[in-house]
């Protein structure tokens, strides 16, 4: 089938076996169950867990167990060990890192698992070592000094000008969470990052900042913790040292903050951040070992599920969630909130103007006179309901004549392509019989494996014009306005058609949006096989409708190709997981429409309607290719006139987090290409013997 993809200027880029298509939500959750004795449950099944999103059940899209150690598609759980000595009195530190020393020791030093060494002090963020299982060896690392500096200490005036000449404990400990969370973010798997020191005493600060800006600024850092530790999957756990009884002030702000005003650092207490994330606040009255094992163990059987985020009213709207399983005695811990925002909707934003043509040529009769500028920007904030064929386009184009305006038609066209056409334009003429029906599968088997094959060599232009929409966005207080489809670029390359390859002479566009580009491929030849193949193998193809075309009756034929059967990859460069550089690479089902000429079986309209699943990250990816007669070398033979290609993707973000940047989800974005092709001639070479010409000496 042909074939759209959405690719980013990435230099190089991972693609994975290609897997079927299911359903996968925005957001995924790390769900541990614990028994009544605390230990993690293994075994359960979808059916066992129900997801409460602001009190309202949620459906679950997709739902995996996984038992910690690693599978092919899951790597094993990964501990994190923070030693934080951080305006922590000498004794105390040393105390502290020899407790750890003592742990990593026990079983002969056999860890369960990679275990990766963090230090934390006054001089900055260190590591050990990342990933060992040789307990022995970190522990000799630890006691040796023999660190790696990750990042040094910096100052307030680097994330936050004019408030003060050093960091707080707190906010330098802030800054080494975000900074090893925002490498996680890198690596796929759920990880465990088991916090090892004195209180944060973030909440000193509380009430000092007491301006708006400030305000502001608490709660952007708070939702963007938010959103890159689930998704880093990471759950903190906090393991106190050096407290004498438990500070439980934090439990006062274990909902999530709502708005700006009522943004606190102690919204970014450890010990908040421990429940949030699904980790755990750790009992002081144990001895530090028994805490440490506490959390290891939990790094065993989890599961792991995904669902749509309802639909936000606002930027940064926190939704609360909760995970009830059934079972007596279980407990569920996962993340217990997520900042949802408006552009999580696969829904433009504002929503179109629904006409049909009927009110669209009302609207553009009524326009006499209108400027172009203004009757563009009224048409901008239009969709068709039906489909708008290029014979009525030529019509309104008449009426319309300003550049822009036109432009705009021609948008509307394209979006419409792919609607049944209008009441008048599908004549009311009985449904073939059956026999009639096969005969006209018949001829377009016949014209498909004969005539297609026997195009002759040849060279067309293909005029694309890209347009694209700027999506609606807004973060800390400053937002990118959104913009409809409007064109990005226009250019004319060559294509060539030889021994039944189609071969596109790809010069580069002059301009490429930022965040990639849709490239449409395999219009000529090979977007007709899976048709064959349906009409050959008598599956999948049903009786729709007679049209009118443009030379006549057209009968329309549905089909639907299940995604087990697909032969259609859906592919979109890049997902932000990871580097960045992996694409979303999958087998989809698909379904559409074949126009067939009854008389001689011409494939004269194709459309290919992706059937996605999972609204992450690619929501459509639908093609269109019309047919028609062209002269080549004195003989007609019918070939591609037009083709429109249009995607719905999610584009990818960078959001700033205390001098640390991480790769998120962003909104939804609309590409659409416009391809005619016309100017076909005949490949081929032509020599001439010059007589009377005599080469000089």
């Amino acid at each position: 089938m042909p074939d759209a993809q959405h690719a980013s200027d990435a230099p190089a880029v991972t693609i994975s076996p290609v897997p079927r298509d299911r359903a996968e939500g925005l957001i995924k959750l790390d769900v541990l169950v614990t028994d009544a004795d605390g230990k993690p449950v293994a075994g359960l099944n979808r059916a066992d867990f129900n997801l409460f999103e602001q009190g309202s059940s949620q459906k679950i899209l997709s739902f995996d167990a996984f038992d910690g150690q690693g599978s092919p598609t899951e790597p094993p759980a990964q501990i994190i060990l923070l030693i934080d000595t951080i305006a922590l009195p000498d004794l105390l530190a040393r105390e502290e890192r020899v407790a750890v020393e003592t742990y990593l020791r026990r079983n002969g030093g056999h860890l369960a698992r990679p275990v990766s060494v963090f230090s934390f002090s006054d001089s900055g963020l260190w590591t050990v070592a990342h990933g060992s299982e040789d307990g022995n060896e970190l522990a000799r690392e630890i006691e040796h000094h023999d660190f790696t500096v990750v990042r040094y200490n910096v100052g307030w005036q680097a994330a936050v000008p004019n408030m003060g000449p050093k960091d707080s404990p707190a906010l330098s400990a802030l800054k080494a969470l975000g900074q090893i969370a925002t490498s996680e973010r890198t690596v796929p798997g759920r990880k465990l990052l088991l916090w090892v020191g004195p209180d944060w005493g973030i909440e000193k600060w509380i009430g000092v900042y007491t301006q708006p800006a400030p305000s502001l600024l608490v709660f952007d850092t708070v939702w963007r913790f938010s959103d890159l530790l689930r998704e880093a999957h990471l759950a903190f756990y906090s393991v106190m040292v050096g407290e004498t009884s438990p500070n439980l002030l934090y439990k006062d702000y274990l909902t999530g903050v709502t708005v700006p005003r009522k943004a606190s650092f102690m919204n970014l207490d450890r010990d908040v951040l421990a429940v949030q994330t699904g980790g755990n606040v750790m009992d002081n009255s144990q001895d530090l070992e028994k805490q440490i094992e506490s959390c290891v163990r939990e790094a065993g059987p989890f599961y792991r599920i995904s669902f749509d985020p309802l639909p936000a009213d606002h930027a940064h709207e926190y939704h609360d969630l909760k995970v009830v399983v059934d079972g007596p005695g279980l407990i569920a811990r996962t993340t217990t909130g997520y900042y949802d925002e408006p552009y999580y909707s696969v829904n433009p934003i504002p929503p179109p103007t629904l006409v049909s043509i009927a009110q669209l040529e009302q609207l553009l009769s009524a326009s006499h006179g209108k400027p172009d500028a203004d009757l563009a920007k009224q048409l901008a904030g239009l969709a068709l309901t039906e489909r708008l064929s290029e014979r009525r386009l030529k019509l309104l184009d008449a009426i319309a004549s300003g550049k822009r305006a036109r432009q705009e038609l021609r948008i509307l066209a394209d979006s419409s392509a792919f609607l049944d056409p209008p009441a008048e334009d599908i004549p009311k003429d009985a449904a073939p019989g059956r026999n009639a029906q096969q005969h006209m599968l018949s001829l377009a088997s016949r014209y498909l494996s004969t005539t297609v094959h026997k195009l002759p060599d040849f060279f067309a232009r293909q005029t694309t014009m890209r347009f694209q929409e700027t999506p609606f966005y807004q973060a800390g207080g400053t937002g990118i306005g959104y913009q409809r489809l409007h064109v990005v670029d226009h250019w004319t390359t060559t294509v060539r058609y030889h021994n039944g390859l189609e071969i596109v002479d790809t010069g580069p566009p002059k301009h490429k949006p930022n965040e990639g580009e849709l490239v449409t491929i395999g219009v000529f030849g090979p977007a007709l096989l899976g048709v064959l193949e349906m009409i050959d193998k008598q599956a999948g193809l049903t009786w729709s409708r007679w049209e009118q075309g443009e030379r006549g009756r057209v009968a329309v034929f549905h089909y639907v190709v299940p995604v087990e059967k697909s032969i259609r990859p859906v592919w979109l460069c890049c997902l932000p997981d990871g580097d960045g550089k992996q694409a979303f690479n999958r087998y989809s089902g698909y379904q559409g429409e074949v126009s067939i000429d009854p008389e001689s079986g011409a494939i004269l309209r194709l459309t290919v309607h992706t059937d996605l699943q999972s609204t992450t990250p690619l929501a459509r990816s639908d093609i269109m290719i019309s047919y028609g007669p062209v002269e080549i070398g004195g003989k007609t033979y019918i070939c591609p006139l037009r083709s429109i290609s249009i995607d719905r993707a999610r584009t990818v973000r960078t959001l700033a987090l205390l001098n640390e940047s991480f790769r998120s989800y962003g909104p939804y974005e609309t590409m659409l290409n416009d391809i005619t092709f016309d100017g076909y001639h005949l490949f081929r070479s032509e020599s001439r013997i010059l007589t009377g010409f005599s080469p000089s000496d």
